[in-house]
């Protein structure tokens, strides 16, 4: 029985995770992750924050209130190349999201080291911020008190050493909470962490809800003066300047849709491989089907992340500007001023009519699965490329 058990072929590559994660398709996963992050971000800051409610009004407001109750001594202690104030348009958040992804992928770099380091650099990272805010007021105090012999509380000179640490942790806070998704973005797509991913992505859906609501028209009646710092969309839906289907908006909005599915598909992705070859016996992990295996599926989901991704967008501008389509189509067939005149009606162009026309565009989809055998063009085209590569 022993001649029939031939000897298990070795691998120069394996699925251990050390050497996995420094393939070129996990890396490459990492960064448009990473990237659709970022492009995410901004795209959400451009169309919904940017003039109406960004970091740098709730800074410039903390500054002035420093200015003024502090007679011009004290002001924001971070430089404004660093904050972005001063800075127009979005200007104001390229050098934040820099902060944020450095920061996110210093946490991922952190929860990547042993337990005992870990907790020695986050017990001196709380021994230094402990330094920063009362430092100065401890080491003026207790040393007044022991060349003077006497026991007395702090004075006015010596708690305005409070006054810089307090506005350096106002300013983090602020900028914390405006780049929260870019931060625990980062940390889980390089630190291969769900909850982290699952934070960017529950924060900008949040925000997105908490937009639509306000914006409702009868909420955004009782705002009052308060409505001028939120953005909002008309209802009717204007002229169509993008490939003749959607609006300048509407590309905005489903460009932030189709980032936002990169983003979750390929972070995901990569925590879910990693999974799949950290919980293979260690025979597999240096089995060279197992590395062909998953060289395949790793090739094949960037494959999948661009085509399939692309025409997912592509289709959503046809499925809003269906109604235009079918009218042109029927107005360049029979010539008649009908379908001119349907183009311009109001209803179109309110919001239930791209409704409309997206379940127009389903209905004519679904019924060429009876004229277009589109399983059979498929499965050719994955017969085509597959023998290309072997």
């Amino acid at each position: 029985m022993a001649d029939d058990v031939s000897r298990q072929q070795v691998s120069v590559q394996t699925l251990h995770l050390r050497q996995l994660r420094k393939r070129w398709q996990i890396i490459a996963l990492q960064v448009i992750a990473t990237t659709a992050l970022v492009w995410m971000y901004m795209e959400v800051i451009s169309t919904y924050v940017i003039g109406y409610l960004d970091h740098t009004l709730v800074l410039d407001q903390l500054d002035k209130y420093l200015v003024g109750e502090t007679s011009g001594e004290y002001a924001i202690p971070m430089a404004d190349w660093l904050t972005g104030l001063g800075s127009d348009g979005m200007a104001r958040v390229y050098m934040p999201i820099t902060l944020g992804v450095l920061l996110g992928g210093g946490m991922a770099l952190l929860s990547f080291q042993p337990p005992q380091r870990q907790q020695r650099i986050k017990f001196w990272l709380i021994i230094v911020m402990i330094g920063l805010l009362v430092g100065r007021l401890l080491s003026s105090w207790l040393f007044g008190m022991l060349f003077s012999w006497e026991w007395r509380i702090p004075d006015q000179d010596e708690f305005n050493y409070l006054i810089w640490p307090i506005s350096m942790l106002a300013t983090l806070m602020v900028m914390g909470f405006y780049l929260l998704p870019i931060i625990m973005g980062s940390k889980g797509i390089w630190g291969l962490s769900r909850r982290g991913v699952a934070w960017a992505i529950g924060f900008t859906l949040f925000f997105l809800a908490i937009h639509a609501i306000l914006t409702f028209p009868i909420i955004y009646s009782v705002l009052g003066s308060a409505g001028a710092y939120i953005p909002q969309f008309d209802a009717q839906v204007g002229e169509a300047t993008v490939w003749g289907l959607i609006t300048p908006q509407q590309g905005s909005l489903i460009l932030i849709a189709i980032l936002m599915l990169i983003f979750m598909e390929s972070a995901f992705g990569v925590i879910r491989y990693m999974e799949y070859a950290f919980r293979l016996p260690e025979s597999c992990k240096k089995d060279p089907e197992y590395v062909r295996q998953m060289e395949n599926i790793l090739n094949h989901h960037l494959y999948h992340t661009v085509f399939f991704l692309g025409i997912t967008g592509v289709s959503t501008m046809v499925a809003l500007g269906f109604h235009t389509i079918l009218l042109k189509v029927v107005a360049g067939m029979t010539g008649s001023q009908w379908a001119h005149q349907v183009s311009e009606s109001i209803e179109l162009q309110l919001t239930y009519g791209l409704v409309i026309s997206a379940l127009l565009f389903l209905l004519v989809v679904a019924a060429m699965r009876f004229v277009v055998p589109w399983q059979r063009i498929s499965g050719f085209i994955e017969h085509i490329t597959s023998r290309q590569r072997s």
